[in-house]
Formats: structure tokens, C-alpha cells, sequence
């Protein structure tokens, strides 16, 4: 970990050559609270590698996990509290948010106000940190909020149900109006139920009132990290924009394995991101599918271990998603553009709803379907259909980062 910077003590040094004939100002701080998985520390980083550095000095919050990613970009970070991403994941597949209880609340609060106070910070930056508007009002900074098309209270299309939640079966087997506006209903009492904590602690700290958690994940600017193609919004205001997807462009060299890839098979790359389930790609190693060559990145515990898969602990996305034909995934934001850049149709096992909703956009847009109720013969025939014909994918996408 690089040393934190004392922001109070720190000065531009003048040049040896030239007098400077006014005292140098302090670099602007911007701390940085990526929630802790891989993807949200990768685009983050993207972000901040377009900051001026003259003007700007830039920390992360600390994770032990991706701590290597932000030293390599030449970054300093900072401790605070912060959730648990494991169990804030496996909430999540329950529909459970018992995780935004008022105690931890508080306590990610209280560290994130003392950070922004420690480094004497003009900016932050939040990417699914819940509290941290709290915190940049209390303390008087500027907030920019990070977030998924499907996450702001602007979206044009209802967020569906998933498949795994109770009401799915009853929801599904209704005209989709009248599905969209019991949804729509639910959800509005659902945000304000989340938001109840939250409620209690503005209230507690003298902070103005916000009307639910959709609300209160906003920032004073609001990037959203998606194509409007996909994820269609109402008429926004000023504060936000749409940035496109923020990819992340790997710096290791693929080519010396990648070269040595069979030719004559078709390719499939298979990625379950940070929160993905390996268990569910076993049958993955079946002789049966030796007749594709099949490349896993991340799995470490070799869940899907067999003579015809090359395991890779960590690859150059884009080098390898151009070598192959079809990607199975988990359906993150992280995972999906690059895909869809390369022209590589989708299969997706998602682990929780805001996956689903990924998935949704992507079967809506042609980019791929969603393959959570596929037997083992499923399997069997979609692959032998999509990797049949000549080009699974038609459409191409321009994706414009500004």
C-alpha cells in the first residue's frame, strides 16, 4: 500500500530554474468509495485515470483484495469502514437488506465523515456507497455518484421481478401492464422501507430529508455507467450524464497461450466475475463439450477442471473475448460491455436481481438471453445452435467514452 499524503503539509516544490512569484495551491482531494468487488475498484479506476493530475490528488478506500490494481495506477489510499461484500452478496440473493441496518449504517457513516475531515477532501466519489451522501453533506463536499442505468429513480422501464423471487410465477402469468404496475407499486414501498434507516439518521444528524433510497444513492453529479441503448432513461436533469460504460483496459499480454489455442474449434470463454456461482458450470466438464475449446478466468478452487478447459486465474478480457465465440457469464456490468464490443454473444447465470435486470436489457437488445432454467441438454442445444451459425451476433455497438 502506498503511504497516505498529508494534505496539510503537502506543497508543489518550486522549479530550480524558475521563480514562482506566488505560493503554490494545495492539490484538490478526491477520495474515492468503490464498494468492494473487483468490478466497482476496475471502473472507478478508469474514472480517475481521466483526472487532471495537476490539479487533483487522488486516494481509494483500502482493499486488501484490489489494493494491487490502484498501486499500479500510482495511487494512494485511505482506511475507513466499509461494508462486507461477501455478505452484502449473499443478502442480496435472498432479497434480504438487513445489511442496511441503522447500526453499520452509523458506523460506515461516522468512518466516512472522519476520512473526508482527515484528508480535507473537496470531492468524493461513491460507487455504491449508500451513506456517502450523508457524509458529503455533512461535512460540505461535492458528491459524485456512480451508477447503473437501472439504479437511478429516472429509468424508463420496470425493473422486473426476477425469476428466484417468490412473486415471480404469479407476476409472470399476468398481462405486462397490469405485471409492470403491481411492480412498479411494490417497488416504490420497497425503496421506502430500505430507506427507513437512513431516515432515522438524517433525522439524528440534522441532514435535509430525502424520500427513499433511490433518492438517497444520488449524488450532486450523477455518472451513469451504461448505454442509454440499453437502459433507457426519462429526461434527465443537469446533474447527470450517461458516461457509457467505463471499461477497463488490461496490460498484460495474452499472446504467448492465446497463440496456441486450437483454430479449428469454436471458443468459448467463460467468466463468473466476483460474484459468481462455479458450482453451476460443472457439467462444463462433460468429454461431451470437448468439442469446444472452453477458457475460465477466476476460478480459483477449479470448480470446472477438464483436459479440454484452459484455466486461467486472471486474463486480458478484451484479447481473449477477440479470440472466442461465445461467452458464458454472470451477467455483471463489468463482464456484459466488453462482450458486447467484441461481438460475442452472451449466456448468463446470474446471482442476483440486478443481474437479472442486466440480462433483461441484453435479451431486449439481441445481445444474449439469460440460460438460469437450462438443463444440462439445454445446454447441449443452444451451444450447438449459437456456435453453428455464422455470426451469432448482427449488431454492432458504438460505445463512446466522454
Amino acid at each position: 500500500m502506498l503511504p497516505a499524503v498529508d494534505f496539510d503539509t503537502c506543497s508543489l516544490p518550486e522549479s530550480p530554474e524558475f521563480h514562482i512569484p506566488h505560493p503554490p495551491q494545495l492539490l484538490k482531494t478526491i477520495l474515492i468509495f468503490p464498494f468492494n468487488l473487483l468490478s466497482h475498484y476496475l471502473r472507478c479506476l478508469v474514472l480517475a485515470d481521466r483526472y487532471d493530475k495537476s490539479q487533483y490528488q487522488i486516494l481509494f478506500l483500502h482493499s486488501p483484495q484490489y489494493a494491487g490494481f490502484v498501486e499500479t495506477h500510482g495511487y494512494a489510499t485511505f482506511s475507513c469502514e466499509q461494508f462486507q461484500s461477501g455478505y452484502v452478496m449473499e443478502c442480496a440473493k435472498n432479497f434480504d437488506f438487513s445489511w442496511l441496518n441503522e447500526g453499520q449504517l452509523d458506523k460506515i457513516l461516522l468512518s466516512q465523515i472522519s476520512a473526508i475531515k482527515k484528508y480535507n477532501a473537496a470531492i468524493v466519489i461513491g460507487d455504491v456507497a449508500p451513506t456517502l451522501n450523508m457524509a458529503a453533506e455533512y461535512t460540505g463536499v461535492e458528491y459524485i455518484s456512480l451508477l447503473n442505468g437501472y439504479m437511478t429513480r429516472y429509468y424508463a422501464l420496470t425493473r422486473k421481478v426476477p425469476h428466484m423471487h417468490v412473486s415471480s410465477g404469479f407476476l409472470r402469468v399476468l398481462p405486462e401492464k397490469i405485471s409492470d404496475l403491481i411492480t412498479d407499486f411494490a417497488e416504490k414501498m420497497t425503496f421506502r422501507k430500505i430507506h427507513a434507516p437512513f431516515k432515522n439518521l438524517r433525522k439524528k444528524y440534522g441532514l435535509q430529508p430525502k424520500a427513499d433510497y433511490i433518492s438517497e444513492i444520488e449524488g450532486d453529479s450523477n455518472l451513469i455507467c451504461d448505454l442509454p441503448d440499453l437502459f433507457p432513461q426519462k429526461k434527465l436533469p443537469a446533474n447527470y450524464a450517461f458516461t457509457g460504460p467505463l471499461i477497463y483496459q488490461y496490460s498484460d499480454q495474452e499472446t504467448d497461450w492465446l497463440d496456441q489455442v486450437p483454430s479449428e474449434k469454436p471458443v468459448i470463454f467463460v467468466s463468473m466475475g466476483s460474484t459468481g456461482d462455479w458450482k453451476k458450470l460443472v457439467f462444463l466438464t462433460d468429454p461431451y463439450f470437448s468439442c469446444y475449446v472452453i477458457i475460465t478466468a477466476g476460478d480459483t478452487q477449479k470448480a470446472v477442471s477438464a483436459p479440454h478447459i484452459i484455466s486461467r486465474n486472471f486474463v486480458n478480457l478484451t484479447q481473449v473475448l477477440q479470440k472466442s465465440d461465445l461467452m458464458i457469464c454472470h451477467g455483471g456490468n463489468g463482464t456484459i460491455y466488453p462482450g458486447i464490443i467484441n461481438k460475442v454473444y452472451l449466456l448468463c447465470l446470474s446471482s442476483h436481481f440486478e443481474q437479472e435486470w442486466n440480462m433483461n436489457a441484453l435479451e431486449k437488445n439481441g445481445y444474449g438471453r439469460s440460460a438460469d432454467q437450462f438443463n444440462t441438454q439445454d445446454w447441449k442445444d443452444q451451444l450447438s445452435l449459437l456456435l453453428s451459425e455464422s455470426s451469432v451476433l448482427k449488431k454492432t455497438v458504438q460505445i463512446e467514452n466522454k
